[in-house]
């Protein structure tokens, strides 16, 4: 009589994490590039940039349509704490997803394609600690509860970042030029009359 033994092997699930990893200050980097978490969320408000009707909290349809970020406070005031018209409304930042993410709190992304967002938003500190808890600008080595001196709250009114198969991944940052179209729409906004 023959016997067959079944070797069973504990073999762990690997799943992709943090790929950006802490520098001698504690900042998440990835390839020499500064990393920043992010979120989605979904509103139907004009945001903290004025991108919305006039007299009113109702917001342009881009800026619910489009890819645009609602930046971690002390990003989105350039080190300040202003949530009204902040220093970086209507600046660009070009994401790029290294393919990680935080355990337990998203998924790796389908790809590593970067995608622009322009800043319409804010994600204060106050209610959202453990994202955008971070008391310093990039480069003062602050960072939130996951290791970045920056978090990008994503709009997704109308699924456009769960479209591209984002669910909070870990992205590089770069501020960059906004596209033609967003310099257009940022003209439309309130803090466009009264911010750089």
């Amino acid at each position: 009589m023959k016997l067959f033994f079944v070797i069973c092997l504990a073999v762990p699930l690997l799943e992709a994490a943090q790929l950006c990893q802490k520098d001698a200050h504690g900042v998440r980097r990835f390839n020499g590039k500064p990393c920043a978490s992010t979120t989605r969320y979904v509103d139907g408000h004009k945001g903290a940039c004025g991108c919305g009707q006039t007299g009113s909290d109702t917001p342009f349809p881009w800026n619910v349509q489009q890819h645009v970020t609602a930046p971690s406070e002390r990003y989105f005031d350039n080190g300040g704490s202003s949530l009204w018209c902040g220093n970086k409304c209507g600046h660009c930042v070009r994401l790029t997803p290294t393919g990680g993410f935080v355990p337990g709190k998203g998924r790796a992304p389908p790809n590593h394609n970067p995608v622009v967002f322009m800043v319409t938003n804010v994600c204060p500190i106050n209610g959202n600690q453990e994202w955008c808890g971070i008391n310093g600008k990039p480069g003062t080595n602050n960072v939130n509860t996951y290791g970045y001196e920056v978090h990008f709250d994503l709009q997704d009114q109308v699924h456009q970042v769960e479209s591209i198969g984002w669910d909070n991944p870990e992205v590089t940052w770069e501020e960059v030029a906004c596209p033609a179209n967003m310099q257009s729409e940022w003209r439309q906004c309130e803090c466009s009359h009264s911010s750089g």
